[in-house]
């Protein structure tokens, strides 16, 4: 992979001539033979890339770099996208090892929800500071990377099923909060005294109700008996991690076995799917007491949201953090790539200790009967130039 091995101020923006070296693009980036296309893109295609995530509801982050020291290919002010799976998109520098923990970070930040200053570093003491996660550059490249790591979540969809006063009463107050709020109504043309910004739907089918409010929305039945069983039954066709039943016990009982007849399921597991009674206990009568109650209740579980697909963000969080692990380990362990690593799946690349996919490797190297896969031709030159060094320490850890 190509490095900047030149010092250069982090604000230059001259364009290299091909005599003064590699040929480069408008903002000083080595430009390859497209070995790196399926991860590089330019800005313009990141906020592309950014545009269709969110408009899809799917949570990424985006790694920004704020910070660098010679020599590393990458400049202050480049950007990377990171989706729930683990994959970047832009550009971030060619070090294997920092994409490795820029892969982890991200997903960690979309899982947690918070973002992070992220600092790489040959020795992680010197960068190291409070405020700042420190990770070491195994990679030969050496240099220094600062980046910003932050996460951009959809908006949550809150669903409100019902044109009582309590239902009215809590589209107002959910204004107030970065949720996009649909109201589900009967009657399309009543006169409610609801903000501008809401979105009202006028059926009362369930699997209508479902499609208008999309995946994974928090949801509210508020009809008070008028159409609970068919906002129960679209919460659990849009799978819902949160539906909240304004009624009381014997009322709920009904309406939830409405709604599994609806949807020929099990009652246990419509019971099961439902919060009732709904709302946080502060001893609320009137329908703007409810709502606020109701609210509070909202907002707890948008906190506890996950990424649009759990299992494989999940997934790509147990790969990163096994990366991290090999890359962060201060006491220069290698790791074992061979075959015989204790994931059948993934390998550790025996020079700079990063996870690599036998099948995707870039490299393999064959030694004493056993083989090797690398993260790049480099570390497998390393490696086959004198792979004693490497599995000494290997035997020594």
């Amino acid at each position: 992979m190509t490095h900047d091995e030149t010092e250069h101020d982090e604000t230059d923006e001259a364009v290299h001539d091909e005599a003064d070296g590699p040929p480069r693009d408008g903002v000083g980036r080595p430009v390859t033979d497209g070995s790196r296309e399926a991860t590089t893109i330019d800005d313009g295609d990141v906020s592309a890339l950014e545009a269709e995530l969110a408009d899809r509801g799917e949570a990424f982050a985006r790694a920004t770099i704020v910070r660098r020291e010679p020599p590393v290919s990458a400049n202050v002010g480049d950007r990377a996208v990171v989706t729930a799976d683990g994959e970047i998109h832009g550009w971030v520098g060619g070090a294997a090892c920092a994409q490795s923990v820029v892969a982890t970070q991200g997903v960690a930040a979309i899982e947690e929800g918070t973002p992070r200053l992220v600092g790489i570093a040959p020795d992680p003491e010197t960068v190291d500071r409070p405020g700042l996660d420190a990770f070491p550059m195994t990679c030969h490249s050496e240099g220094v990377l600062e980046l910003f790591v932050e996460p951009v979540t959809p908006t949550t969809e809150l669903a409100i099923v019902g044109d009582s006063p309590v239902a009215r009463a809590l589209a107002r107050l959910a204004a107030e909060l970065t949720v996009d709020v649909t109201l589900v109504v009967a009657d399309g043309d009543a006169d409610r005294d609801v903000p501008a910004g809401t979105r009202v739907v006028e059926t009362v089918d369930h699997e209508a109700i479902a499609d208008a409010v999309g995946d994974s929305p928090l949801v509210v039945v508020a009809s008070m008996g008028e159409y609970d069983a068919r906002g129960v039954a679209a919460g659990v066709l849009a799978d819902a991690p949160y539906i909240g039943l304004v009624a009381s016990d014997e009322r709920a009982a009904e309406e939830t076995e409405r709604a599994a007849g609806l949807l020929d399921r099990d009652v246990g597991d419509v019971v099961s799917a439902v919060t009732n009674p709904a709302g946080v206990d502060v001893a609320a009568y009137t329908p703007a007491a409810i709502a606020a109650s109701l609210l509070a209740e909202v907002v707890d579980e948008r906190s506890k949201a996950t990424p649009s697909d759990p299992g494989e963000a999940a997934a790509a969080g147990g790969d990163a953090e096994a990366a991290t692990d090999a890359a962060g380990d201060d006491s220069g362990t290698a790791g074992d790539g061979s075959d015989a690593s204790a994931d059948d799946e993934t390998a550790i690349d025996p020079v700079c200790g990063m996870t690599v996919d036998p099948a995707t490797a870039d490299a393999s190297v064959e030694h004493d009967g056993r083989t090797y896969h690398f993260c790049c031709h480099g570390c497998a030159d390393s490696f086959a130039n004198d792979p004693a060094s490497y599995l000494d320490e290997e035997v020594e850890a």
